[in-house]
């Protein structure tokens, strides 16, 4: 099913408004800015996120977590625990994790 469109009327400074009619053809035009704006707006929305999430994750406040090695260990355990769950409740690691962690 097509997705519905909605009319916006954007402003462009003149400069930018020349430059995009030189390179992108009056037929791709809105594609273009659509791909630009969505891929822009994807950009935003996980720069906040990091911004957010900045020092989520504290090593002191994870003493066995601080090698390579550790946090494969960790990895098979929980694999282990949630193959085990998964097989008597038919769910798989992601459910684990999810119900487990967050």
């Amino acid at each position: 099913m097509p997705e519905i469109r909605e009319r916006m009327n954007l402003y462009l400074t003149k400069p930018l408004a020349d430059k995009l009619r030189r390179l992108i053809p009056p037929h791709k035009r809105m594609r273009f800015v659509e791909e630009v704006l969505a891929r822009e707006l994807c950009r935003k929305k996980l720069k906040e996120t990091l911004d957010k999430s900045y020092r989520a994750w504290i090593d002191e406040d994870h003493p066995d977590m601080m090698t390579g090695e550790d946090i494969d260990r960790w990895i098979e355990e929980v694999a282990k625990r949630s193959s085990a769950i998964g097989r008597r409740n038919g769910g798989g690691m992601g459910d684990y994790l999810l119900d487990t962690y967050i």
